[in-house]
């Protein structure tokens, strides 16, 4: 790792998985005061006050005391600054050159419903930790609507990724929802709506019995109807292979029902 040098070429902010400052693509040992300040910085995406900033890093301190930290902070960057941040009297921003990984997660989350396919990195990207073991409370606001926001978008991108084709992607999708929560129903029956279009109603049955397992032991509760009726043919041994082959063939019509 190296250490902080005069100037940072290429900055990226990594907050998916944990904070990592990477300079000219190599990981640079960050301050825990100046690596807070950047994460607060990366995750807003319009200027915040200087006021505001020092209130939310040191909130049990006076006004003075956090705005004279707060120049510390800025004190401490990698030199020059404005590489970094940029500045004025009253406000700060993360300048534009320092890419943020969560910034472009949020955008594949904005458009995982409307139409386009995401690009390669979509599924690693939704499947990581919002800065994992920060317990700050303006991290845990984040960190709640990105753990509901990125198990919407892997279940929608599993679904667009199938419909294109691209069923190894989509599985991975799929099960990446799973693991981040493993009591959501909308996830499990994604996986095995997955399951089932693809003429594999034992695998569909395997993960349908596994999440009902889980959820009586856990919660005491039952599946939903409408997840039972799905896989019910294939617990009944009735009719799954002609279930089986008609998802099979159309594929589109998966349920989108939570």
């Amino acid at each position: 790792m190296k250490p902080m040098t005069d100037v940072c070429t290429q900055p990226r902010i990594r907050l998916l998985g944990g904070f990592r400052l990477d300079c000219a693509h190599h990981p640079v040992h960050v301050a825990p005061g100046v690596r807070r300040f950047l994460a607060l910085l990366a995750l807003q995406e319009i200027p915040i006050e200087r006021s505001a900033a020092a209130a939310v890093l040191w909130p049990e301190t006076t006004a003075r005391r956090a705005a004279a930290c707060l120049r510390s902070t800025l004190w401490r960057l990698v030199k020059p600054a404005e590489l970094l941040v940029e500045s004025s009297e009253d406000m700060l921003a993360l300048s534009s050159c320092v890419e943020v990984d969560f910034r472009h997660a949020r955008r594949l989350v904005a458009a995982a419903t409307p139409g386009r396919l995401p690009d390669d990195s979509a599924v690693a990207l939704l499947q990581a930790d919002l800065l994992p073991g920060w317990g700050h409370d303006w991290v845990r606001t984040e960190q709640d609507w990105w753990r509901q926001a990125r198990l919407r978008a892997l279940e929608a991108l599993s679904r667009r990724l199938w419909s294109s084709g691209d069923r190894d992607q989509a599985c991975l999708a799929a099960m990446a929802a799973v693991r981040a929560d493993p009591l959501r129903e909308s996830a499990h029956r994604t996986l095995v709506e997955l399951h089932i279009a693809d003429g594999n109603p034992a695998a569909a049955v395997r993960q349908y019995t596994a999440y009902r397992v889980r959820l009586r032991d856990e919660l005491g509760l039952e599946p939903s109807p409408q997840f039972h009726e799905l896989v019910h043919p294939m617990l009944t041994g009735a009719s799954a292979p002609g279930t089986a082959r008609n998802a099979t063939h159309h594929p589109r019509r998966m349920s989108h029902k939570r």
